[in-house]
């Protein structure tokens, strides 16, 4: 079993990760910790354990989370691989619920389940927890084995990879884990083990707690941070690995071509912008893409007037 704590440049949270799996119920794993940003920091952490266990690994200069990812996996011994990120933590029977499953069939590629959502402190927050529990319908699903789990891991992100989840290491093409996936890498591994056609196992409990505070991932705003998900969503319909949910697919890559214009727009990159809206009206014809790419052609003091009332409205709507 290997553990592949994932790390950037960031040490506040490590220590409580990596006790969260040094005190595992189940044993017989190792813990490789890659950092991206090669700060000797992380390595101090891994090392004041003074833990076999614990294997430190860095890259001489950023190669982006999802190489990185990619090249602690090709290190990687066991047979199966679970992967945290260094701000989360796992409940001391996470593994063993989960690696159980996996061992009592060969022919289960997959096994996960709930998680909590804390605070940067370490609050759980319950409602917040709930919510999210529904949003990504985990509240609909029963212990044990799930055969068509393919709508549940593309279109309900129902499995949470990076959080709550085992797998089989060579259930994998580790060569179509590039880069411009980036984030989104826990998806697209997700998307890639559906593909596989083999079932799943949930384990209807929270077994791990994911972290949001302010100098997380998601909250980091870029003009492209979401054109990994339009490479995505056009990387499964060119692969055509899901024919029966492709005109879903053709909606989500729609959607997310609108999103990166949306993106574009608001940091003021007008031709990009544009770009993205004209491929998303190109799929299939929609509103809002259509507006987005007129607002491009405004004046700016024209066009921030129409972005302010537009969101005023989505503002009003919500009330």
């Amino acid at each position: 079993m290997s553990v592949v704590v994932t790390v950037y440049d960031r040490v506040q949270f490590l220590r409580n990760a990596l006790e969260s799996v040094l005190e595992q119920t189940f044993e017989s794993f190792e813990i490789i910790v890659t950092d991206d940003s090669n700060n000797p920091e992380i390595k101090s952490v891994c090392d004041s354990f003074h833990q076999a266990k614990i294997r430190y690994r860095s890259n001489s200069s950023p190669v982006g989370v999802a190489t990185n990812l990619r090249t602690a996996i090709s290190e990687a011994r066991g047979k199966y691989v679970a992967i945290l990120n260094d701000d989360d933590s796992w409940e001391p029977d996470f593994l063993d619920l989960l690696v159980t499953p996996l061992e009592n069939s060969s022919e289960r590629i997959l096994a996960f389940a709930d998680h909590w959502i804390m605070l940067s402190g370490g609050q759980i927050d319950v409602r917040r927890t709930e919510k999210n529990t529904v949003r990504y319908r985990r509240d609909t699903l029963v212990e044990g084995e799930i055969g068509d789990w393919e709508t549940g891991a593309v279109l309900d992100h129902t499995v949470p990879l990076a959080m709550a989840a085992v797998f089989r290491k060579d259930a994998v093409n580790w060569d179509w884990v590039v880069e411009d996936v980036a984030g989104a890498y826990d998806f697209w591994i997700t998307c890639l083990l559906a593909s596989a056609h083999k079932p799943a196992y949930y384990v209807p409990r929270r077994l791990s707690k994911y972290r949001i505070h302010s100098s997380m991932e998601t909250a980091r705003m870029t003009a492209d941070k979401n054109e990994n998900m339009v490479f995505i969503f056009a990387t499964l319909l060119e692969l055509d690995l899901f024919p029966r949910l492709r005109a879903a697919l053709q909606r989500r890559y729609r959607e997310a071509l609108f999103v990166c214009g949306k993106d574009h727009l608001f940091f003021d990159r007008l031709s990009r912008a544009r770009e993205f809206f004209a491929k998303s009206c190109k799929v299939s014809m929609n509103g809002k893409a259509l507006v987005g790419w007129l607002l491009t052609l405004l004046p700016r003091w024209l066009r921030n007037k129409c972005l302010a009332a537009l969101r005023e409205r989505k503002i009003e709507d919500l009330n």
